[in-house]
Parts: structure tokens; C-alpha cells; sequence
């Protein structure tokens, strides 16, 4: 804020000629507001972004992946299969978040690897309170839920070899399968 005795002093340099510029060279100095003194302590630290990769257009996948109903999903009979990405984001602590969407026959198995290394690995969740195995009309009577699940926290560098991996069961026997579907995964930034 101006103060009288600023104003003051700004008035006096102008009466001497002084420019514009060297006025505003003042002003930085004193670190008026609006202004900066271009050194280092007023550096603001940038925060890392929210990334969201796309399971279906910023991974590579094994050629057994397909859309299932929206999700990227196995191929039926086709076991298991991977998704790679390199980590765009900056480097810094993330928590991994995977959405999937669940099913109500079956939990696949899927895992979340960092340069070769397992993060995280577990089963989805149903979506339905237990394991149904005949749900006639079951997009109305027991509908698939995407849901995310969490991978924890890990630190991050841009460039990790970042890998999904997911694998079909059978719980139900051979006509009625879950498939490891998909929709993105999330790193968000502590």
C-alpha cells in the first residue's frame, strides 16, 4: 500500500526527471503490491498436477486387451494381459488410485508395477454384495460399478515405466467370466 510519505517521494523523483522506469525500479525494490523484486525468494514452488492416464488411449497394451462394456477389458479366454505407460508427471509422492469397474461374477486379480517393481497388487471388489453367478438381465439386476480402487502411495520420478497387469477368473465356471476391466489410473500428488 502508498503510503503519504511514498507518495511523497515519488512526486519529488518525478520533479527531478527521473523516468518511468527507474520509478518502477523503485517500486520493485520496496515490493509494492503488484510488483516483484525478480530475486529468488519470491519463487513459488509449482505444485504437481492431478495425472490421469487413460486406459484406453495413453497405455500400450498386449493386443488381448478390448472395450467390455465401456472398460478396457480381456479378451474372453485370453488369461491375462499388461498396459505401459511412461509417467509424465513431475517427480514427487503420489497417491495411485485405479478405476475399475467391478463385476458381480468374478474378482480379477490385477497389479500396479513401478519400473519392475510390484506398488500394489489385489482383486476387485464385486459389484454386488457377494458372488452372484446366474443374474438374468443383469445390466438391470446386477450392473457392473466403476469403482476406484487405491494403490497406495509411492514416489514417482517423469520417465518410470509404469505397468498394469490384470487377469480373467472364472468363478462361475467357463461361461460367465470377470474380465479385468478398466477405465484410467490416477496419481495424485501429496
Amino acid at each position: 500500500m502508498r503510503t503519504p510519505a511514498l507518495n511523497t517521494l515519488f512526486y519529488t523523483l518525478a520533479r527531478l526527471g527521473l523516468t518511468a522506469m527507474v520509478l518502477f525500479s523503485l517500486a520493485a525494490c520496496l515490493k509494492l503490491p503488484g510488483t516483484s523484486s525478480g530475486g529468488g525468494s519470491d519463487t513459488k514452488v509449482q505444485k504437481n498436477a492431478v495425472v490421469t492416464l487413460s486406459a484406453f488411449s495413453d497405455f500400450q497394451c498386449s493386443n488381448n486387451w478390448t472395450n467390455r462394456d465401456g472398460a478396457l477389458g480381456l479378451a474372453a479366454g485370453s488369461g491375462s494381459g499388461t498396459c505401459k505407460v511412461s509417467f509424465p508427471g513431475g517427480p514427487g509422492v503420489y497417491r495411485i488410485s485405479v478405476q475399475v469397474q467391478t463385476e458381480f461374477d468374478g474378482s480379477p486379480f490385477y497389479k500396479v508395477s513401478g519400473n519392475g517393481k510390484t506398488l500394489y497388487a489385489g482383486t476387485y471388489p464385486l459389484s454386488t454384495s457377494s458372488l452372484v453367478c446366474d443374474c438374468p438381465n443383469w445390466r438391470k439386476n446386477c450392473p457392473d460399478a466403476v469403482v476406484s480402487v487405491d494403490a497406495g502411495t509411492h514416489d514417482l520420478k517423469t520417465g518410470d515405466n509404469i505397468e498394469y497387469f490384470g487377469k480373467e477368473v472364472y468363478p462361475c465356471g467357463p461361461r460367465n467370466g470377470a474380465y479385468a476391466k478398466w477405465h484410467a489410473m490416477v496419481f495424485t500428488p501429496l
